[in-house]
Order: structure tokens, then C-alpha cells, then sequence
């Protein structure tokens, strides 16, 4: 393991490196040599497979985030459209309720387990985002995923605070405060997900950063 640790930073090392010197020629630096250390195994072959393992971490930490307590994954009505205006066949509304009724013993301990759970996925899609913006190519897919987990973070948000609101109504320990906490949990991992998406943006096209997804996804 420390081994594969060491050339996953070798190999995001040698990538900064690369894209320095991309810089130096497109903005016209003064004249710099400069000269790639010789590091053994480092090709740049090993660089996109490193590329293409760290990208497969990215799907697999969204698939993660996407194991919803209360539906299927494959069930999610996940465009953003529809999450932002409406129009899912189940609202969160009725998805909480449902799955607060699902739940037996301390069911809002089990809500609390769930939703940490949740955040904790959510940081780790922005994690592995923010590794993806260092790779030598940086796809379409990539900046895909995290929309799609800033949708997913946003839509689980909505209905952990409803499944709490719910909770608070039947006088079961869960207090305005909480659920104002909570949802200030979700949006700060939300716009984490926005600035990385911007960074990855930057990647892609060259141009200035645009308006996070994030801040149209957790204005409320």
C-alpha cells in the first residue's frame, strides 16, 4: 500500500510539473529550461493509468453517495431539472415519511447515523474531485460526476430535513437548531462539490471560473 501511495504522488507531482510547463508555453514566459526529473517506472503511460484508477475512485465514492437509505439507487429521478423545479413521481416529502415509518428503535438516532453517513460520501466524491482536476487530461465525465453529486447531496439534504422536521413534530428529541445545523452540513459539503466542479470547468475549457452549481442548489 505505501508503495502505490508513493507513485499516486509521484505521479500527481510530475503532472503539476507538466502542466507548469504547458503554462510557460501557451502565456509566452520568459525562456525557462526545464528539466523533468528522472523517476523511475514514471511514464507517461503510468500517468494515465493513475489518471484512469483515481477516475474510477471518483465513480465509485458517487455511487457511494448515491446508497440512499430510503430508495434504490437505480430509482432516483436524478436530473437537475427535476430536482430544482420539481416533478419526481415521490416527493422528499413523501420519501422522508416513508422512510422515518421504515425505521424501528431510535429512529432518530438511526436518521442521525444515516444522514452522517451521507455527508461523510459527499466529502469524499469533492475529495477525489479535487484529485481529478491534477490529471493530464481531465474528461467531461469527470466534471458529469460531480453535478451529479452535487444533485444527489442536494436531494438527500431536502429529505433528511424533512425526515427531521417529521421527527421534531412527533416530539422525538430532534429540535429546530438540529435541522437548521444539518442543513448548513449539507451546503457547506455542497458548495465543496461547486468549487471543485469550477476547478474541473477551468480544466476543460480554459475560462474563467463559472457560477458554481453549487450556489443554485443550496440557496435554500
Amino acid at each position: 500500500m505505501g508503495q502505490k501511495f508513493l507513485m499516486g504522488r509521484v505521479a500527481v507531482i510530475v503532472r503539476a510539473l507538466l502542466l507548469g510547463v504547458g503554462f510557460c508555453a501557451v502565456t509566452g514566459c520568459a525562456s525557462v529550461e526545464v528539466s523533468m526529473p528522472s523517476i523511475p517506472g514514471m511514464t507517461k503511460a503510468s500517468i494515465a493509468e493513475e489518471d484512469a484508477r483515481e477516475r474510477e475512485e471518483l465513480r465509485s465514492a458517487l455511487a457511494k453517495l448515491e446508497e440512499r437509505p430510503w430508495t434504490p439507487a437505480e430509482d432516483r429521478e436524478d436530473g437537475f431539472v427535476t430536482l430544482l423545479f420539481g416533478g419526481s413521481v415521490t416527493s422528499p416529502k413523501h420519501q422522508a415519511a416513508a422512510y422515518v415509518d421504515s425505521l424501528e428503535g431510535d429512529v432518530a438516532l438511526e436518521v442521525r447515523r444515516d444522514l452522517e453517513q451521507t455527508l461523510a460520501a459527499a466529502w469524499n466524491v469533492a475529495q477525489k474531485g479535487r484529485t481529478a482536476t491534477t490529471a493530464m487530461e481531465p474528461l467531461p465525465t469527470d466534471l458529469r460526476t460531480i453535478e451529479d453529486a452535487i444533485v444527489e447531496a442536494r436531494h438527500c439534504r431536502i429529505v433528511y430535513a424533512e425526515a427531521l422536521l417529521l421527527l421534531a413534530k412527533r416530539d422525538e428529541g430532534v429540535s429546530r437548531d438540529e435541522i437548521r445545523r444539518v442543513k448548513q452540513q449539507f451546503n457547506q459539503a455542497i458548495m465543496e462539490l461547486g468549487r471543485t466542479a469550477d476547478a474541473l470547468s477551468v480544466r476543460l475549457d480554459g475560462g474563467e471560473p463559472v457560477n458554481s452549481v453549487a450556489e443554485a442548489t443550496s440557496a435554500r
